[in-house]
């Protein structure tokens, strides 16, 4: 087997700054659509050795529209080996010692494993852009978080097709990396212009008719930036949601350019208050509407028919007609949850497809629901677990505005909803015990999960929140600084589709915090770079990547004292994982390591703090055949 390493510099043209002008589809500002200047193009000059290590590289972008270096990026090769097989391989992080010339080349090591002569060869960049068969990862595109950083992190993508040398070395001459996605940079105006939108968006969804882009995003200061394939006089329509209104826009005839980052105002229409529209079902089809132990006092309107008060738990059902709407309400005085431990409202098992739409308060609250802001605990548990007719409505918007939660108020409340393909909106920045837990376990249409601002969490908030939804393809930023117990337990459990883990910003851990968190994500290929908790405790990251068998390099993990089952069975069966950095120097507890390397790829390389000499050989410790090295 020969494994083949190579050192790349990677110099970066400059590129354009973004147009400060707004180049507007609506003429806010007269002027005509351009492209952002076209020398955004990246030139790899590479050498080839023959010594098996391996390393890595990526760019970021920046709002003055200038392509650079940035720490824990990295690059996919794929290529053809002397089976005629196609391999994925991933560098590794790139490191502030690896970039030059002001961030804008940097030198990047990997390793090809039985190259074969003259074979194709693929540089995908960054390499979260890339599925574990190697093809290009556009999936990763449907959902996004409208950032910049993460933009440029993750979905800028560029690639460079070509072919292996005679004798199996990558190509030696100049290459480039061809930029594949156009950029909009957007600003979102009301329809007549006079007022910015874009600081309240928290969704925005584009559709070219061939291709849907979701951003999922906390309101914020923009633009709001999305990464879309290239269109050709496309008609596109465009909806936003501030919390309150939907926005709608249609635009003929649209060409975005690979290679380009176009800064756009659109003039929107705005729609119905979501706000002040109570919580609604809308027949997609004829059939029945069915609900399961009602609370009493419970009522619901359909059409313009006269209101209906439930005066029974007996599980009752409305007939629908294709288009009928029903509305749903609270008696506003004794309604505060749909759960207790006598009984669970369920709107579910009805035979008619619905849309749903409105909010949701108007079950706790029907004279006041447009204000109220605080949920009770129970309150909404398992309230359409499951609803397999259930869909989102295509210009309507579901809202849960509650800021202040409690406990379990949502939890498994949309469990089984298999047909939804986008969550609501979670504003809450103060979380309560259980509150997310398992809310959308086993939606297995979701594709997008929604923004979680949340910096205090509670014990269990997030516990198998999304677990089995394996549709969604990319996670929600967690910006929480400190866990509590258990809070993201098996959140992204058998999430089969999703390729990127979110960056774990965490600090302070909880026990079980990170317990089977990406358990059996298949497709992950991206991780952080870094697991930044230097003090760890019981179970922290217990399973956290267990049978990921896509993922070929693992966080550094720079914490040096390790505590009892903190890394058991960490990495148990990633069958493609082989680069582990572990820099602690006190292994000394409880199954700290057990099986966290069992099933891992055959050869590999593991970092180690330098000095350390405590490690053993095999699952409990360092892979038998692979490579040992210091921390430099």
């Amino acid at each position: 087997m020969k494994t083949m390493r190579f050192l790349s510099m990677a110099a970066l043209a400059l590129v354009g700054t973004l147009l400060t002008g707004c180049m507007s589809d609506d003429s806010i500002i007269d002027v005509p659509q351009q492209p952002e200047n076209q020398s955004n193009i990246v030139t790899l000059t590479t050498t080839v050795s023959l010594d098996g290590s391996d390393s890595a590289i990526t760019r970021a972008l920046t709002s003055a529209g200038v392509k650079t270096f940035a720490v824990g990026d990295q690059i996919a090769v794929v290529y053809e080996n002397t089976s005629d097989a196609t391999v994925r391989t991933v560098s590794d992080a790139l490191t502030a010692a690896d970039i030059a010339s002001g961030s804008k080349s940097a030198t990047f090591n990997v390793s090809l494993t039985n190259p074969k002569p003259n074979g194709s060869v693929k540089y995908i960049y960054p390499a979260a852009m890339a599925k574990p068969d190697g093809s290009e990862n556009y999936d990763a595109l449907a959902g996004q978080n409208g950032t910049l950083a993460n933009l440029a992190s993750f979905l800028d993508f560029a690639k460079y097709e070509g072919t292996l040398t005679a004798d199996a070395k990558l190509p030696t001459s100049s290459v480039t990396l061809t930029n594949q996605l156009a950029i909009l940079a957007l600003t979102v105006k009301n329809s007549d212009g006079s007022s910015d939108l874009t600081s309240t968006i928290t969704d925005l969804t584009i559709n070219d008719g061939t291709n849907s882009y979701f951003v999922s995003r906390a309101a914020a200061a923009g633009p709001i930036y999305v990464a879309i394939k290239p269109t050709t006089a496309a008609d596109i329509n465009v909806t936003a949601f501030d919390g309150t209104y939907v926005y709608t826009k249609s635009l003929s005839s649209k060409s975005y350019a690979a290679n380009n980052i176009y800064n756009l105002g659109w003039k929107m229409t705005s729609g119905d208050n979501m706000l002040t529209t109570p919580l609604t079902l809308e027949a997609k089809t004829a059939g029945t509407i069915h609900i399961e132990e009602p609370t009493v006092g419970m009522k619901y309107k359909k059409n313009t028919d006269a209101m209906v008060t439930i005066s029974t738990t007996a599980a009752i059902d409305i007939n629908v007609s294709k288009g009928d709407k029903v509305q749903f309400f609270g008696n506003g005085t004794s309604i505060t949850s749909y759960s207790d431990d006598s009984h669970t409202t369920r709107i579910s098992d009805g035979t008619a497809e619905c849309y749903i739409y409105g909010n949701i308060m108007s079950l706790v609250n029907e004279s006041g629901f447009a204000s109220a802001t605080s949920v009770s605990a129970n309150a909404f548990a398992c309230l359409f677990n499951p609803n397999y007719l259930l869909y989102n409505h295509p210009t309507k918007r579901l809202v849960l505005p509650a800021t202040m939660l409690a406990k379990n108020c949502y939890q498994a409340m949309f469990s089984g909803c298999m047909k939804l393909t986008v969550a609501p909106a979670l504003p809450a920045t103060t979380l309560a015990d259980h509150c997310y837990d398992s809310m959308f376990y086993r939606c297995m249409g979701l594709t997008v999960a929604p923004a979680l601002p949340a910096q205090t969490l509670a014990e269990n908030c997030y516990y198998c929140m999304f677990q089995d939804c394996r549709g969604l393809t990319v996670a929600p930023a967690l910006p929480a600084t400190t866990l509590k117990n258990f809070c993201y337990n098996g959140m992204f459990q058998n999430c089969s589709s999703l390729t990127i883990a979110p960056v774990l910003s965490a600090t302070t851990l909880a026990e079980g915090c990170c317990l089977e968190m990406f358990k059996a994500c298949t497709s992950l290929t991206t991780v952080p770079a870094t697991l930044p908790a230097t003090t760890l405790v019981n179970n922290c990251y217990q399973r956290m990547f267990s049978g990921c068998s896509s993922l070929t390099n693992a966080p550094v993990l720079p914490a040096p004292t390790l505590t009892n089952t903190c890394y058991c069975q960490m990495f148990f069966q990633c069958s493609s994982l082989s680069a582990v950095t572990c820099l602690a120097t006190s292994i000394s507890g409880n199954m700290t390591t057990y099986q966290w390397l069992y099933g891992v790829a055959a050869n590999g390389t593991f970092t180690k703090a330098a000095g350390m000499t405590s490690w053993q050989t095999g699952v409990d410790g360092i892979p038998s055949g692979w490579t040992v090295k210091d921390k430099e």
